[in-house]
């Protein structure tokens, strides 16, 4: 396991490596327009970097048995999350952009309480689903109980717009109860109506519904779309081919022009612009070994929280890093879904490096039997009964 997680780590440095050098070119536009410096976003990221690294830290030497064994603690956690939802609900406090209320201005911080409410399914989940065991088969228990507080935060994130952060929360609900062994009938069941109600929305949005008749006309179709949203999805598809093998070298995009979210949704193409296909495969690789050791690490977990929370927080990464790579290269139609480690943003960052903490603190004590392994093993023995 120490190669699991000597791995894992140097595979983290990469990525934000990789995120902080891809930032320092592709954000330098946007900066110049916002702060009236170039490396504005450059230095802030520097700074979310140390903090999320910070919190990366105390995740892990927090062992994780405590989210289990101390039951009022998931519960906060999960209050705090949906009082922060809550609250971008609100005007003076919330922030605007692009039609979604999905930030909150505290001070001179602004954070997203969905990347948060990510956190906040995968150990809520991973607690209840641990703790009724064999039970699981079972409607209420099994499927009502996780259903509700999946839905709890959906609600929530479908107020505030945010039907990236919503769709992921509901991977991530689906990817634990299917995990632990929740009847896929109850699951199916549970889950259609939010679905209908989600593509409902998406239907008669006029704001997403463009970016899919785009996508459909660019992809599919194949035929001239002149809008906006095509000329997104086009300039993110010019970056990766100007980029060529061996990419037209730092700071020297074209695209970063022209595409909206250069630093945020599409650093990826202005990765593949600048430093070429190999760089870009290398991104992907990356994801690849994190969804490697994750899963190595939830196989190996001492206990059934283990192995639910490592899962968790696994998906909780590889999922957003997969989707985002597919939408900038035109196999998704386009959705703003942040790059972890790569993309800028705090709240990304944070979440990112805890849910890498958790895999550390769960990794850790994989092999090692003292009395609280023993203690939690002989409890998730007994629920089993």
């Amino acid at each position: 396991m120490k190669k699991t997680l000597a791995t894992l780590s140097l595979t983290v440095v990469i990525l934000l490596g990789m995120g902080i050098v891809l930032l320092a070119s592709a954000s330098t536009l946007q900066a110049q327009r916002i702060y009236g410096a170039e490396y504005g976003f450059f230095k802030r990221q520097i700074m979310w970097i140390l903090a999320a690294l910070a919190v990366g830290g105390i995740c892990c030497k927090f062992d994780y048995h405590n989210w289990k064994n101390r039951p009022f603690l998931p519960k906060v956690f999960y209050g705090i999350i949906a009082i922060m939802l809550v609250l971008t609900l609100i005007p003076g406090i919330r922030m605007n952009i692009n039609g979604s209320y999905r930030w909150l201005v505290l001070g001179p911080v602004t954070l997203q309480p969905g990347e948060f409410a990510k956190l906040a399914i995968v150990i809520t989940g991973a607690v209840w689903l641990s703790h009724i065991g064999w039970r699981v088969q079972q409607f209420w228990r099994g499927a009502i109980v996780p259903a509700v507080l999946l839905t709890g935060l959906a609600a929530l994130l479908f107020l505030e717009r945010d039907l990236g952060a919503l769709m992921v929360v509901g991977v991530l609900g689906g990817t634990l109860m299917f995990v632990a062994g929740t009847p896929v009938t109850y699951m199916a069941g549970l889950a259609a109506p939010g679905a209908g109600l989600v593509a409902w929305k998406v239907l008669h949005d006029n704001v997403r519904m463009p970016r899919i008749d785009a996508w459909m006309d660019v992809v599919i179709r194949g035929v001239e779309n002149h809008s906006r949203e095509a000329q997104h999805l086009k300039q993110s598809l010019f970056a990766f081919m100007s980029g060529g093998p061996w990419g037209v070298g730092f700071n020297e995009s074209f695209q970063k022009h022209y595409l909206p979210e250069a630093h945020t949704d599409f650093i990826a193409a202005i990765g593949g612009e600048e430093m070429g296909f190999f760089f870009s495969i290398g991104i992907v690789a990356c994801y690849a070994i994190l969804l490697i050791c994750g899963i190595l690490i939830s196989l190996h977990a001492p206990d059934r929280m283990g192995r639910l929370l490592a899962i968790g927080m696994t998906m909780l990464l590889v999922f957003q890093g997969a989707f985002n790579i597919a939408v900038v290269t035109g196999c998704l139609p386009t959705k703003g879904l942040a790059l972890p480690f790569i993309s800028y943003g705090g709240s990304n960052l944070l979440t990112a490096l805890f849910a890498v903490g958790t895999l550390f603190n769960i990794g850790m004590h994989i092999g090692v039997h003292d009395e609280r392994i023993h203690t939690s093993a002989v409890r998730d023995a007994v629920n089993e009964i």
